[in-house]
């Protein structure tokens, strides 16, 4: 019978330790403790990395140190960690947000000359999208063409009524003629001369109905004007012929300086205004006489009036390229338009800090307080109150067969500021469905959890904010959605690992290196990726990066408060909490209660297995691990990654600026009809801090340098327009001076002494000029008058230089205006008259900064638009290096100069991207084992070699690249721990993380799937797109190719043991000496006492990590002492202690986690010393699994060993 019951017993006992030996502590010791695996490798049981397991064990020390704390002091720390989250949110209060286009895309130009000055006003806006109000007409059929009489009429009607709208603001009434940018005409020193030219100077129009008649019904004025001495009455540009005009003055003799006014038709290039062109509408009654189809039946054939564009009122200056003005152009044999599939006008505007200075002292503003903030308001009104009457009457005309949009940066701006607000409601319903989502696949603390993540990501924007970090549309459309779904799933790791009953200490030890690690590289690819030289995304990632902060610190603090906070609700049977959580195994109704609070070995007997564990294991089994699936699933994986190289041979740059506004607005159709059909851009090369008067002759080579780019617009000789070059205007108007001085000296009107009376006017303004020197002591020298000239050799005199200047800026100032220079400092003014004998002409200062404007067609790829660019700034290099201080300016370099080093940043963010995540899991995993993971990080980011490269590469790769590796990193992280084959570590680790992986990453598209509804293009199809395909990717990836990769070249792991493949031995206990030494004086005195004594868990106690943390009281272990070579297993030992007992059986000890006050200790119960120990029988708690029917004497060692009369007494040897 004693034979029957130590033979069941040891029959158990094998089952139980088989069990045992499955727990995650023998099966993945560097997962549950790092410190076990490194004690295992200490006493010569095993190999491995040691030096990882020492980093580890100390973070899992640290970790546990926290869990307890966090455990002990949850309500405090809750309440603190809310109170912080709430404070920070407090920082939104103070936060900026950014929505103009230049803050959000355009990097702000940096000169590369730390000396250059800085002006007191800054020059006006040099890009005439950024200053005028366009419009763009195209028709609603896309194979129409638009060159019809009809088109061009609506066209003209449009612009017509949309130009009449007024703004009231600051009391006074601004119409377009208060603020639009006009030709400005020579002093005539009569007022009421002065008065009727400026009446009748238009503003500018550069539009396509130039070349027609109908253009002049744009220019009014708005009330005819009277011209006195019968010369003309009712005075309009539809009427008015401007050389008519002069010959009837002429005719007439009228009393004053005719001349100049002659003098500035010629100079301007104005003629016959628009009498001589032919008119849409032959049949229209205020068509001119000289009009060339007047009453004409045969239509115009406006292709060719088109062809080489259109010319304004002052021909010179006002040349309006065919490519600015027509869109989509076909073109037949003899280079003539023949169908054109959009229109385009610019009403030129006058820019904040013009507008100030021409009003700033003048009556019309003086009761206002005028500024230039008060400028810029006024004009953002009226382009406001523009953009609104075209949309007004384009909805008006629902009939019409034309769409009309415009585009100005004050109503872009205004769009921007309207959709980049937050929306409260979709941010609410996108939270409502993540929490309930975590509600059904966990539990109702997982969707508590959320609300705290979504908490910490408002008081992450807070911080941000206190940072002075601005908010822009990326900040509320994008980030608090994906910020949120990255976190779930570490949430969702840290509550799986909870579901094996585990206080938060463990929780933190087991969970938390894979969580600081990979919020670490979180942040890391974060930071890197605030590289990008774009303004929204480098901000965007910064915030990313203090939320990646502050949602690791909410995963850390916060939820093992909240985990603590459940269990004890749970243990005090709150009804909320009554329920038992998955994986609770029951054994009858009435233990139920009994063994929801207790942590048994039942647990590792009955832990069940999950239907996805299930599958798991069958898709590992029948696909992944099969020898033939494998290769396939190489050659699948290397013909994958050759096709991913080949394509992003094959990537090309893909921007469009619509594609960062708003869908459905104004703004965006009007880029995308731009983008489509015109491609023309202007920008401007500055020079700064240049000696000018030395060299001229380097001004006038770098300006012809820019004919060498073959996307500049030229002239019919193939030439530049030196119209449009300041110094070649200022030089042309000096030599037409010194012809008519020499004309007048010719016919003996003037002397080296002084003019007479029928000198001209400009042959007297050149005799003042070629007597000054230029030196300030000595400014006047008549003797030189006749031997120097004031352009020599196409040179201008360089000692007198600036004050030439100011004469042309006074003299000639539409010339002046045209060149668009923007001379700073501005010159002085300077008139002259006859009868002012004064010779003396102020000098103007040195000029610190200049600019020429040029024209840019035919750029409708990106690829095309950065091939121009670079060929720009090499000439701007290479002009650099000869001493010309220069740079360009303009949109087009604004919005696109990032990308000419994107593709090498790009690189760079990857390497450096690759090295620092690869460092910090080096602090998870040995460097050297990283081969595998490096290459399927590597090879997932080639999924990115589908899309094309634009401004979002960057930040897009880095979101790719986190989602990829993240999940990497865990699965990797779980074969490294695991002990046993390849398989079977991969088996593992699979198991162990496919739960979280899964339900982490669903998360993650629940949270960004709204981004779909953006009205943002760029968020849309970039963002959101890109999150899809990498999330898919990466799944793919994670159970498909790199299992595949594993099975095949995987490391081996960080722990071998070297007597058991598939676990590590028992590992002793882990009390201190000392605590041993206490212990056995205790059980000692406890051994002497006659009365009956309750079994403590002395040194006899092994803990064993299991999934319920069950004590197991092994009485055949000796635990008063332990030498270093002993071990549980009882295998060698230099230390033996005779043990008598009836029974050489194994008690266990159950002991509770928590208890309720209803229920009582379970204990076991020892037999008496009065009475024999086979007499006696106890009854203990076991595992259903095991022998339920074996009946055991539970004896106590202690009490065994002082009854010498119990029967069959027996000294046996053990090892400790």
């Amino acid at each position: 019978m004693a034979a029957a019951t130590t033979a069941d017993a040891s029959i158990g006992e094998s089952h139980a330790d088989i069990e045992r030996h499955k727990s995650d502590l023998y099966t993945r010791p560097g997962w549950c403790d790092a410190a076990v695996a490194l004690q295992q490798i200490e006493q010569g049981k095993a190999t491995g990395d040691r030096g990882i397991l020492w980093l580890r064990a100390r973070a899992q020390r640290q970790l546990y140190a926290l869990g307890r704390f966090l455990d002990a002091h949850a309500g405090k720390v809750l309440f603190v960690a809310l109170l912080v989250i709430a404070t920070f949110c407090v920082g939104l209060k103070s936060s900026t947000f950014h929505s103009n286009i230049e803050q959000l895309w355009a990097e702000p130009v940096v000169v590369e000359d730390a000396t250059a000055p800085t002006f007191s006003a800054p020059p006006p806006s040099s890009e005439v999208l950024s200053t005028h109000q366009m419009v763009v007409q195209t028709a609603l059929d896309p194979d129409a063409s638009l060159l019809h009489p009809n088109g061009l009429l609506e066209h003209l009607g449009m612009i017509k009524r949309a130009a009449q709208v007024t703004v009231t603001m600051f009391d006074i009434t601004w119409r377009l003629t208060d603020i639009c940018q006009k030709a400005s005409a020579p002093n005539f020193d009569m007022h009421y001369i002065d008065q009727i030219v400026e009446s009748v100077l238009p503003c500018s129009f550069v539009t396509p109905l130039d070349c027609f008649w109908e253009g002049s019904k744009l220019l009014g004025p708005a009330y005819p004007v009277h011209i006195p001495f019968g010369v003309g009455d009712k005075v309009k540009w539809t009427n008015l012929n401007p050389q008519q005009l002069m010959l009837e003055i002429k005719e007439k003799k009228v009393n004053f300086d005719y001349q100049i006014l002659e003098d500035f038709f010629r100079r301007s290039g104005i003629s016959a205004g628009y009498q001589e062109k032919p008119c849409l509408n032959p049949k229209d009654p205020e068509c001119p006489s000289t009009a060339p189809n007047r009453n004409s039946s045969q239509l115009v054939d406006i292709g060719a009036e088109l062809t080489s564009g259109c010319y304004g009122f002052a021909a010179k200056y006002m040349h309006w390229p065919e490519d600015l003005i027509v869109g989509g152009a076909v073109k037949n044999k003899t280079g003539h338009i023949k169908q054109a599939k959009a229109l385009q006008t610019v009403v030129q505007l006058m820019g904040e800090h013009e507008l100030y200075d021409f009003y700033s002292e003048t009556y019309k503003v003086h009761h206002i307080g005028w500024t230039q903030d008060k400028a810029a308001t006024v004009l953002r009104g009226w382009q406001k109150r523009f953009a609104q009457e075209v949309e007004h009457l384009t909805k008006s005309n629902s009939s019409g067969s034309y769409s009309f949009n415009t585009f100005s940066t004050a109503t872009l701006n205004k769009g921007l500021a309207e959709h980049s607000q937050i929306d409260f409601v979709k941010l609410g319903a996108v939270l409502a469905v993540a929490a309930f989502y975590a509600w059904i696949v966990h539990s109702g603390l997982a969707a508590m959890c959320v609300m705290i993540l979504a908490c910490g990501a408002a008081a992450g924007l807070g911080f941000c904010s206190l940072l002075g970090l601005p908010m822009n549309l990326l900040t509320t459309h994008v980030l608090p959605f994906l910020s949120v779904g990255l976190s779930l799933r570490d949430m969702f790791s840290l509550l799986a690992t909870h579901n094996k009953k585990l206080a938060p200490p463990e929780l933190l030890q087991r969970t938390g290196p894979t969580i600081l690690i990979g919020g670490m590289c979180q942040g890391v690819v974060f930071l890197i990726a605030a590289s990008i030289p774009f303004p929204a995304l480098r901000i965007f990632c910064l915030q990313s990066a203090v939320l990646t902060v502050f949602h690791y610190a909410t995963i850390l603090f916060v939820m093992p408060t909240l985990i603590a906070l459940h269990m004890r609700c749970k243990k005090a049977a709150v009804p909320c909490f009554r329920h038992d959580t998955k994986g609770l195994s029951m054994n009858n109704n009435n233990e139920r209660d009994h063994e929801a609070n207790l942590l048994t070995s039942e647990f590792i007997c009955h832990q069940k297995r999950s239907l996805l564990t299930w599958l798991v294991n069958k898709y590992l089994t029948f696909f992944i691990f099969k020898p033939a699936i494998r290769v396939f699933l190489i050659i699948i994986y290397a013909g994958l990654i050759v096709f991913c190289v080949l394509e992003g041979l094959k990537v090309e740059f893909d921007v469009k600026l619509s594609s960062f506004l708003p869908r459905n607005t104004q703004e965006y159709r009007y880029l995308e009809a731009q983008n489509k059909h015109f491609g023309f851009y202007n920008f401007y090369l500055v020079t700064t801090e240049f000696e000018y008067p030395l060299n001229q002759p380097l001004m006038y080579e770098y300006h012809a340098s820019l004919a060498q780019v073959p996307n500049v617009l030229k002239d019919s000789n193939g030439g530049l327009n030196n119209n449009d070059f300041w110094l070649a205007n200022f030089r042309d108007y000096l030599a037409d001076l010194q012809t008519e001085f020499d004309l007048n000296r010719e016919r003996h009107c003037l002397t080296s002494e002084k003019w007479f009376a029928n000198a001209t006017e400009k042959a007297v303004l050149a005799f003042k000029l070629l007597a000054q020197t230029g030196i300030v002591e000595f400014p006047v020298d008549k003797s030189q008058i006749f031997n120097k000239k004031l352009v020599a050799g196409k040179i201008i005199d360089p000692n007198a230089f600036y004050n030439y200047l100011s004469v042309w800026n006074s003299n000639d100032e539409i010339s002046y205006s045209s060149s668009q220079a923007n001379l700073t400092p501005k010159p002085l003014q300077y008139y002259s008259s006859k009868t002012e004998f004064d010779l003396k002409i102020p000098k103007s200062q040195p000029l610190k900064y200049t600019q020429m404007p040029f024209y840019l067609k035919n750029l409708r790829t990106t690829n095309k638009i950065i091939e121009t660019l670079r060929k720009i700034l090499a000439i701007s290099d290479e002009f650099n290096s000869k001493g010309l201080k220069n740079y360009p300016v303009g949109l087009i370099f604004a919005y696109f100069n990032q990308f000419l080093l994107l593709d090498r940043l790009l690189v760079v963010q990857l390497v450096v991207t690759v090295l620092a995540v690869v460092l910090c899991i080096s602090a998870l995993i040995h460097w050297s084992k990283l081969l595998c993971l490096i290459a399927s990080l590597l090879f997932s980011v080639l999924v990115l070699c589908f899309l094309s490269i634009n401004g979002l590469t960057g930040t897009v790769g880095a979101l790719h690249f986190i989602v990829v590796a993240r999940n990497v990193m865990l699965i990797m992280y779980g074969f490294q721990t695991a002990m046993g084959s390849r398989e079977r570590r991969l088996r593992m680790a699979i198991e162990m993380h496919v739960e979280t992986l899964l339900k982490g990453d669903v998360g993650l598209l629940l949270c960004v799937a709204v981004m779909a509804l953006s009205n943002f293009e760029f968020i849309r199809c970039h963002m959101c797109h890109t999150l899809f395909v990498s999330t898919g990717a990466s799944m793919v990836n994670v159970m498909v190719f790199f299992p595949t990769l594993l099975s095949i070249l995987g490391p081996r792991g960080e722990l071998q043991h070297l007597e058991h493949l598939e676990r590590i031995s028992t590992p002793p206990p882990k009390m201190a000496a000392t605590q041993s030494r206490q212990s056995y004086s205790k059980q000692s005195s406890r051994r002497s006492a006659p009365t009956k004594a309750t079994r403590e868990p002395s040194l006899t106690t092994i803990t064993e990590e299991s999934c319920n943390q069950s004590i197991v009281v092994e009485p055949q272990v000796t635990v008063e002492y332990s030498s270093p070579e002993s071990s549980s297993s009882g295998h060698g030992g230099p230390y033996t202690t005779k043990v008598t007992a009836t029974a050489n059986i194994k008690v266990e000890l159950i002991a509770p986690v928590y208890r309720s006050s209803k229920c009582k200790p379970h204990r076991s119960s020892s037999s008496s010393s009065k009475h024999s120990c086979s007499g006696s029988s106890c009854k203990r708690h076991s595992c259903r699994c095991c022998k339920n029917e074996k009946e055991n004497t539970d004896s106590d060692s202690s009490a065994s060993a002082e009854n010498a009369d119990c029967a069959g007494d027996q000294c046996t040897n053990s090892r400790s």
